[in-house]
């Protein structure tokens, strides 16, 4: 997932679980926290950090929320997570623009950036790539039990 705008850009990744398939209680969503990759770059500095703040079910319910937002039948979407560190909304502007906030907790930065944040607009095409990302991933990581 990769979303710029003139001064920065933010790419993020579903890296992988964060426990092995057998890890974790069977009756909590333990074994389904998927660890997302950040790379932030903000005025030529580049800040690359990863948090496990995702849950399967949670990339399942983003992506049908932008679907709805992509048809029409919406206008927003907005991120609710259980952990707070990632955050995605979308707000239609138009047909075929769509204003977008992200946010990323870093949570191992040194240097006093915590967050990296970025507001772009996504045209409908972007939007329709970023939705077929999504739906890949949610094929590669399904809920574990």
């Amino acid at each position: 997932m990769l979303f710029q705008n003139q001064d920065s850009s933010l790419k993020l990744e579903v890296f992988n679980y964060e426990l092995p398939a057998d890890g974790g209680a069977p009756d909590s969503d333990d074994r389904n926290w998927l660890v997302l990759r950040c790379t932030w770059t903000e005025d030529g500095d580049i800040r690359k950090d990863s948090n496990s703040c995702l849950l399967t079910y949670e990339l399942r319910e983003m992506t049908a929320g932008l679907k709805v937002v992509r048809a029409g039948i919406k206008t927003a979407y907005e991120s609710d997570f259980v952990e707070p560190f990632f955050s995605l909304d979308l707000r239609a502007e138009g047909e075929d623009a769509f204003r977008t906030w992200v946010r990323f907790f870093l949570p191992n930065t040194m240097d006093g950036e915590d967050t990296a944040e970025i507001e772009c607009v996504l045209t409908r095409q972007q939007l329709s790539e970023l939705i077929d990302e999504l739906d890949r991933l949610c094929a590669k990581f399904p809920d574990r039990v």
